[in-house]
Order: C-alpha cells, then structure tokens, then sequence
C-alpha cells in the first residue's frame, strides 16, 4: 500500500513509521516476512549506455505485537506492545559504465585536489606516485599534458569505464509501547536501534585505445567498508473521531550514528616504452621522488576512521478513510529536510567536520514525500495496491528527479488466525549524477535505478 499506515496501525510495520497504529491491535500478532529483490541500474555517460543488474534474497521483516484490550469503552481501553524488526534500506546493487572522452579525465580531478593541497586524500597521493601526475617547469600537470613529454601533443581522447559493487543495508529494532483512550485517542512511542552495513567496490579504469597518450592504460580501484550503529525515538498520535475516519501524526527524532569507515585504495598503470624511459631517467635525477615503470601497483593504507552522523528529524502526517467490509484509502505526508544532517566527532563537537557540514547545507534541501495506499476486500481476499513519491533531496539537480515507488498486493486469511500477503513494489529512481569534479566543473553521467522487490508475509493472529 505504498507505505501509506501513518493512520491505519493493524501492521508490525508501524512502529517504524507511527507507533500509535499499535495499539488498535486488540490480540497478538506474530509474522516473518522474506523477500527477493532485482536490481537494474543503467548508466548513460557521453551518448553511451550501459546495463547491469543484481539478484539477492533477505529478510524484510520480523516482529510480535502483544495488545491488552482492557474490556471498556471508555477510560484506556487498550494497551499494547511490541518487537519488530524492519529492514529500511537495501544497498545491493550493481553498476558499470563506459565511453571514449575527448574533453576531461579522473586526473584532472586529481591534479586540483594536489593544486589544493588535499594530500590527505590518497588518491591525489597514489596519481602522483605511480606518475599520473607530475610536475614540470614548476608547473603541476597530469599525463594527459603536452608537457608531459615531447611526443605526445596533449589532451585527451581515453576510453573511460567504470565498475561499482554496492552491498548490505539498513535495518531497526523497534521497541514499541502504545495505548488508547477512549477508543478515539491512540498515542504511541517506540525506540529504533538500527544497524548499518555497506560494503563498496569500484573500479575506475582508462584505457589509450587510440594510442594517443603516453599510457596504455590506468586502474584505480577503491574499497569501502561501512559498519555501525544508531538510535532515535518515534513518537505518534492517532484520532479517530468517527469510526470511518482517522488522522495521524508522528515525529521522529534524528538518528544518531556511530559509524566506522574502513577505505583503501589502488592504483595500477603501465605506460609505453618512450615513457618509461623518461620516468627512468626522472628516478636517476630524483631518487626521493623516483616512480617505478612499466607496469606498477601501488596500495594505499588501509584506514579506519570512527565519527558520528546525526541524520535530520522526519514529520509525517496522515489520514485513512476506512469504509468496513469494503476497503480503505490512506494517505501520508512526510517533510525530511536532508541540509540539516551532520557529521560530528565523539564529544558530539561538529568543529572537525566543518567543511563536510557547509558542502550539506550548500547541496541539500527540504523535500516533501507522499504515499498513498487503497485496499479493497473481496471475502477472505484483500486487493492493495500504492504509490509513493520521495522529493529529490539535491539543490542543484534539476528536472524530474524524485524517486517513486509502486506497490501492489493480495493478502489472504487462511483462517480466522493464519494470513498471507504477497507485496510486489517497483521502483524508479532517475537522475544526473557525478562521476567527478574539478575546478567547478563536471563529468556527469545519467543515473536510472529500476528494481523489483517481491515480499511474502506469513502471519498468525491470536
């Protein structure tokens, strides 16, 4: 149903969206649900495109829910809790991309980080020590200048490609209380204790196809693993002023994380014979500064850097119109403002991130998210189905650049106690993206993420 049960409750998966849903529940509710999903991402850089794909089964979610119906009908009249478990991202995706570039390279990039000084970037460090980079006549210049060497006059017209290999996901705990009043107020509170695991591989390779410059091709390959944890509180409201009617609210703290990024990277490249000859003599003149020829690899360190990252506070806004027997239709609003997340260090001091923190704020901004669901019953058989429209969170990203989600389902009651629902949701995401950036220019490609998550739930009521 799109996500859209701000209102509604009835479903484990409110506590991760607005926990006063839980306590309409009048009995327990226990359910497992697995789900496969297929990923296809196509990268369109230069006029050319590329296709890849990825196929991986997980859990989406698990949880009990135990209601307390206290027998009235006015005063509290019902009380509940609950455990649930909820995977709210999956990074599992796979990407490539290639074309011949007349205009730029990774290497322009690099030669502004060195211009700049931001050595502590290793792959400024590496450029230059594998002899990507150098400098002449006083001047820093990379491989692809004529001053580089005599015999090439310069410029591009590399075929460039790139790999990307993107794992593991979000998921939360939520540990859940609830209660009515009246049959009319329900308020809820829940804490999310999330985990979070990503693992990132690219390759970025360039290739003298043409034989126009001095190398017959470069590889930098970058390794990232992402691990941690983080909290936050959801708080909601559910009122429910006539029977067919509902209106919810629900705000949810920042989430604070303590993350711990481990990256390394590396560089290999192998140039011609004219070239190793230069880079020959260059070692003979300056030992300290000496590069290996031919063909060479150099690794960076493997770092690990522990930080936090505050995420920015969520407001959701519901409504439902239920008409019983029949079906319902549900509707969600959410406003996320994506410039107020931050980085800070252990003593909670952003100081250290203050770069990071001013380049949040200058690229993102405010955006509106929506979901609506329908439902309509047909005896023991319930038809679903929803859309859901997050707003593109980026300042300087123009056009249609939001990312939407449709939704379709069945559910079925077995018997009074045993149900399923089958869930398919499709999901379309388009949008410019950087494949890097110099000198306040950049080398955009076109991003379009499609991938089709399939759920099935099996549950029991008591």
């Amino acid at each position: 149903m799109g996500g859209a049960f701000g209102a509604l409750g009835g479903d484990i998966s409110v506590t991760a969206i607005n926990p006063a849903g839980m306590s309409i529940y009048r009995g327990a509710d226990v359910c497992l649900t697995p789900m496969v999903l297929n990923n296809t991402v196509k990268s369109t850089i230069n006029g050319r495109e590329d296709e890849d794909s990825k196929f991986t089964m997980k859990f989406a979610s698990i949880g009990i829910v135990m209601g307390n119906d206290r027998g009235k009908t006015t005063g509290f009249t019902n009380f509940a809790w609950g455990v649930t478990y909820n995977r709210l991202n999956d990074f599992s995706a796979n990407e490539r991309l290639g074309a011949f570039n007349q205009s730029s390279s990774m290497l322009d990039r690099w030669k502004d980080m060195a211009n700049q000084e931001i050595w502590s970037d290793y792959t400024s460090n590496l450029g230059y020590k594998a002899g990507l980079l150098d400098r002449r006549d006083g001047k820093l210049v990379t491989v692809n200048d004529k001053n580089y060497h005599s015999d090439y006059s310069g410029g591009y017209g590399e075929y460039q490609s790139r790999s990307v290999t993107q794992k593991g996901g979000i998921g939360s705990w939520d540990f859940a209380l609830s209660g009515a009043y009246n049959d009319m107020f329900f308020f809820g509170a829940s804490l999310g204790v999330q985990s979070v695991n990503y693992k990132y591989t690219a390759r970025y390779h360039e290739d003298d196809k043409d034989n126009l410059l001095p190398y017959e091709y470069w590889d930098f390959a970058e390794k990232l693993k992402i691990n941690g944890g983080g909290v936050n509180l959801k708080l909601g409201l559910v009122v429910k002023p006539v029977q067919f009617l509902r209106f919810g609210a629900a705000f949810h703290t920042p989430t604070v994380y303590n993350l711990t990024d481990k990256y390394y990277t590396v560089i290999k490249r192998e140039f011609d014979e004219v070239v190793c000859k230069e880079l020959q003599s260059q070692y003979d003149k300056d030992p300290e500064n000496s590069i290996e020829p031919y063909n060479i690899e150099y690794l960076s360190p493997n770092d690990a850097y522990e930080y936090d990252l505050v995420t920015p506070m969520k407001g959701i806004l519901s409504a439902a119109f239920i008409v019983p027997g029949y079906g319902l239709v549900s509707f969600d609003y959410e406003s996320v403002n994506y410039g107020k997340a931050k980085f800070q260090n252990d003593d909670f001091d952003d100081d250290d991130f203050t770069d990071q923190n001013d380049a949040i704020k200058a690229k993102f901004k405010k955006t509106n998210n929506f979901r609506v669901g329908l439902e309509g019953l047909a005896g023991p058989v319930s038809i679903r189905a929803g859309y859901a429209m997050y707003g593109n969170p980026y300042k300087f990203v123009s056009g249609n650049k939001q990312r939407q989600i449709l939704s379709f389902g069945l559910g079925f009651k077995a018997t009074e106690d045993i149900y399923l629902d089958l869930t398919g949701t499709y999901h379309i995401y388009q949008t410019d993206a950087v494949l890097y950036e110099w000198a306040d220019k950049m080398q955009t490609y076109n991003y379009d993420n499609r991938y089709l998550n399939v759920m099935l739930t099996f549950g029991v009521r008591l």
